[in-house]
C-alpha cells in the first residue's frame, strides 16, 4: 500500500516599503505534496533560498524595496565563535530561521565536513577583534533585541505567550529571544513534539 501523500509547507517574509508608505511584513509561501520519504533537511535549505529569492524578487518588482540594506556575509570565524555547530542538523536549523545566510550555510557545512570538525574554531587573525570584545555598535544584528543573559523558561512561556516550538521559532524570528533561550525551549517543548509525533 503506497504512503499518503504529505503535505510540506515553506514560508519566508521580510519587511519592504514603497515610497512614502509605512513598511509591511510581506510573506511568500509554498506548498508541495510530498509521496514517500519527505524531503531532507539539505533540501528544505535550498527550497527555503529559493523562496527567498522570488520574494526578493516579487517585492522588487511590485515597487517594494527592503526596509534595511540586506546583512553582508559573515567570516567562518565569526560563525563558528557565535554558533559552536557540533552538527549538520543545527546549520539547516540556522538556515531555516534566517539566522544565516545560504553561503554562510554552507560554509559551516564545509567546516563540519572538514577534518578538524572536532578541533578548536578556525584560528583568528592577529588583528580581528573577538565578539565578546566588540562594541554593541559593532554587533552584526543591528535589530537584535535579546538580552545578554538567558532568561528562564517560565518567564519566556509568560512573557510571549508562548504554547509551542513554532510559536517559539516565531518569537526567535523576530530576535526578541536569544539563540541559547530558543534552544531552551526546544528542550522544553521535546517531550511533548515527541509524544504529538508518535503513533
Amino acid at each position: 500500500m503506497a504512503p499518503e501523500p504529505t503535505e510540506v509547507v515553506l514560508s519566508v517574509e521580510g519587511e519592504a516599503a514603497r515610497p512614502g508608505e509605512s513598511p509591511r511584513r510581506i510573506r511568500l509561501e509554498a506548498r508541495f505534496r510530498v509521496a514517500g520519504p519527505g524531503p531532507t533537511p539539505a533540501e528544505l535549505g535550498e527550497a527555503v533560498a529559493a523562496l527567498d529569492r522570488d520574494l526578493s524578487e516579487a517585492t522588487r518588482l511590485a515597487g517594494f524595496a527592503p526596509t534595511s540594506p540586506p546583512r553582508a556575509d559573515r567570516s567562518l570565524t565569526e560563525l563558528v565563535e557565535t554558533y559552536r555547530p557540533r552538527q549538520a542538523e543545527l546549520v539547516e536549523l540556522l538556515l531555516a530561521e534566517g539566522e544565516v545566510t545560504p553561503s554562510e550555510a554552507e560554509a559551516l557545512r564545509n567546516y563540519l565536513a572538514g577534518p578538524a570538525t572536532a578541533a578548536a574554531p578556525p584560528a583568528r587573525p592577529r588583528d580581528e577583534v573577538p565578539i565578546t570584545d566588540r562594541p554593541i555598535a559593532a554587533a552584526p544584528l543591528e535589530n537584535d533585541r535579546t538580552p545578554i543573559r538567558a532568561r528562564p523558561v517560565a518567564d519566556l512561556l509568560a512573557q510571549y505567550h508562548i504554547e509551542s516550538l513554532r510559536q517559539a521559532g516565531a518569537v526567535r524570528a523576530r530576535r526578541q529571544i536569544s539563540f541559547e533561550e530558543y534552544m531552551a525551549l526546544k528542550r522544553h517543548f521535546a517531550p511533548s513534539e515527541a509524544a504529538a509525533a508518535a503513533p
